[in-house]
């Protein structure tokens, strides 16, 4: 079971990655839909492990991810169609969970097989210019840290709320978890498509085990709360710099969801020191 969570947490990486990478809006949204299930299916293998009581951790192989880091949209196709492929190889129990993964994996499978790409990838060519927007050098750098420094940011998030939320046993907790993990997930899709325009898309890196396990919940969720306050700031300070209305009106709508969430992060903590 722990091998399944790390399979299934490989592939929602990748394909949340190469949602932002490839250029063809059809493909994007199919990919990222593919990312959206391949989350659940981490989520659900999570979920019986957890009420199983086995013990995982979120780690994943930085190689295996790496893998995706290439030059035109072709090859990025054939990668995601082996991850598919070498998943379906593991799916050997018969349960409802596995069979729900099989199912939908050979769907996609199906669907991938159709697509026809050609086009170079240009998300890790440090171009450093968003196309049809001119920028400032001082407002460019101050986007270009933001977004490299919020991508992995919300990954990390992503880890944590899911971790937690599998493992809570309070209704509200658990639905603030979720919605904090779905929010986060957003927010990563829309840096990393900013950061894949400008050429500076950074993959992933493992957590450290005490970022999630076995931590102090209350603890985290009162720093947590402070952090949110902290990206809201810095949100308005960057919307105030950026010089572009269109970047600017994005970063305070973020910034609002940011406020939003140290509501939910108080809604969990509430219910878990009652």
């Amino acid at each position: 079971m722990k091998e399944l969570i790390r399979f299934q947490h490989e592939s929602f990486i990748k394909f949340i990655y190469a949602s932002v990478m490839v250029k063809d809006n059809y493909v994007k949204k199919m990919l990222e839909d593919i990312a959206m299930f391949k989350y659940r299916h981490m989520v659900w293998a999570m979920t019986d492990a957890s009420k199983a009581g086995i013990d995982f951790d979120m780690d994943f192989s930085e190689k295996e991810i790496a893998k995706i880091k290439v030059d035109n949209e072709a090859d990025l196709i054939e990668i995601l169609k082996i991850d598919l492929e070498e998943n379906l190889k593991k799916y050997t129990q018969d349960n409802p969970t596995i069979n729900r993964l099989k199912s939908d994996d050979e769907y996609f499978l199906s669907q991938l097989k159709n697509i026809d790409l050609e086009a170079e990838i240009t998300a890790f060519n440090d171009k450093r210019e968003l196309p049809g927007v001119e920028l400032e050098e001082n407002a460019k750098a101050a986007l270009i840290f933001f977004l490299m420094e919020e991508t992995f940011k919300e990954y990390e998030l992503i880890t944590i709320y899911s971790y937690l939320k599998v493992h809570s046993d309070k209704s509200d907790a658990n639905s603030a978890f979720t919605d904090l993990a779905y929010d986060s997930i957003y927010h990563l899709k829309r840096f990393a498509d900013l950061a894949s325009q400008m050429g500076v898309l950074t993959l992933p890196k493992n957590i450290p085990h005490d970022k999630y396990k076995n931590i102090g919940v209350v603890e985290f969720l009162k720093e947590n709360i402070e952090e949110e306050m902290e990206a809201e700031k810095q949100c308005l300070i960057l919307a105030e710099k950026i010089g572009n209305k269109e970047l600017s009106d994005f970063l305070l709508f973020i910034s609002r969801q940011e406020l939003y969430h140290g509501e939910l992060l108080q809604r969990a903590l509430d219910t878990i020191t009652k």
